[in-house]
């Protein structure tokens, strides 16, 4: 049986891309990651609904540590369901009410989308769905919600407004049907840049309120979230196919400025958690920095203090 000084040794840090397949939680990608890296120390960025796909930041080892630095801003691709009302905002919810689009409707949406997408553009307040994680008196909103407890037209007696920011919003594409039978589907396809803690299947909703028809979201994924993309994503079968073997983005990736620490002498007082002076050719544009030794060995966060000095803020060494 191995010691425990020796299993440390051959524990991994750093970060895990993965493009997350609907149908499972963010807890159950975890659970696999953690079986097939074999290590227990690995946590996420952020929450997808499980009916999303796409990009999902896993980080393992020193670098759950560092999550909170990571830039939080998200792209999504998301398609719009017109005509539906359901409880969860989404196409997986009870439905609560079913608007077949009129003549007007359909004519209002085509000639005014593009002046409605710039109303959700900015920072805007959102009322969250009555099917998420936030809590209320030290429980889940979503659970309250399945107990029957808080309803749906109760929603704004339990919880406020948020404040989020969207970057840009985009139209992809907007499918209206012609057929005016109740089982014809109009549909629009999105674009959207925004901050973490923006809610889409809001946005959907918002938007069917906006044109009287109701609306929900039917598809969601993920395709940036921060300086990670599509194109650093890993497949869950890559994953377990290579099993402790799967490479990880290094810590780097966290994207904060990279300070090289020369001198032995403040490695080691950096590391002791004391406060050392920056070099004079610092760019003190970050609040954050990111501190390494010259053979590229990963001291920790620095923080920039009112005094000009760098803090330690995370000692990864």
């Amino acid at each position: 049986m191995k010691s425990e000084r020796s299993q440390a040794k051959t524990e991994r840090h750093g970060f895990l891309c993965l493009d997350k397949p609907a149908g499972m939680t963010s807890h159950d990608v975890v659970a696999i990651a953690r079986r097939a890296l074999k290590q227990k120390q690995i946590g996420h960025s952020g929450t997808l609904d499980p009916m999303a796909t796409g990009v999902m930041i896993l980080a393992v080892g020193k670098a759950t540590r560092l999550l909170r630095f990571l830039k939080d801003d998200k792209t999504y691709e998301a398609g719009v369901l017109l005509g539906l009302v359901t409880a969860t905002d989404d196409i997986e919810g009870e439905v609560l009410e079913k608007k077949p689009l009129t003549a007007k409707q359909k004519e209002q949406i085509k000639e005014n989308i593009g002046p409605a997408l710039l109303k959700f553009q900015g920072k805007i307040e959102q009322m969250p769905p009555l099917y998420s994680a936030i809590h209320i008196n030290g429980r889940r909103l979503y659970d309250l919600a399945r107990s029957g407890e808080i309803k749906h037209e109760e929603l704004e007696t339990y919880v406020k407004k948020r404040q989020v920011t969207i970057y840009d919003i985009k139209l992809n594409r907007l499918d209206i049907s012609n057929d005016e039978s109740e089982e014809a589907d109009s549909r629009l396809s999105l674009k959207i840049h925004c901050s973490s803690g923006t809610y889409i299947r809001s946005i959907a909703r918002d938007l069917g309120e906006y044109f009287g028809c109701g609306a929900c979201l039917d598809q969601l994924r993920r395709t940036t979230a921060g300086a990670f993309s599509e194109s650093d994503c890993h497949s869950l079968d890559e994953l377990k196919e290579a099993g402790e073997t799967m490479p990880l983005l290094p810590i780097e990736r966290v994207g904060l400025p990279i300070l090289v620490v020369e001198d032995p002498d403040w490695r080691r007082r950096f590391c002791q958690g004391q406060k050392i002076s920056p070099p004079q050719s610092l760019q003190k544009e970050s609040q954050y920095f990111l501190l390494t030794a010259p053979e590229q060995e990963v001291l920790g966060i620095a923080a920039l203090t009112e005094d000009g000095l760098l803090k330690p803020e995370v000692v990864l060494a």
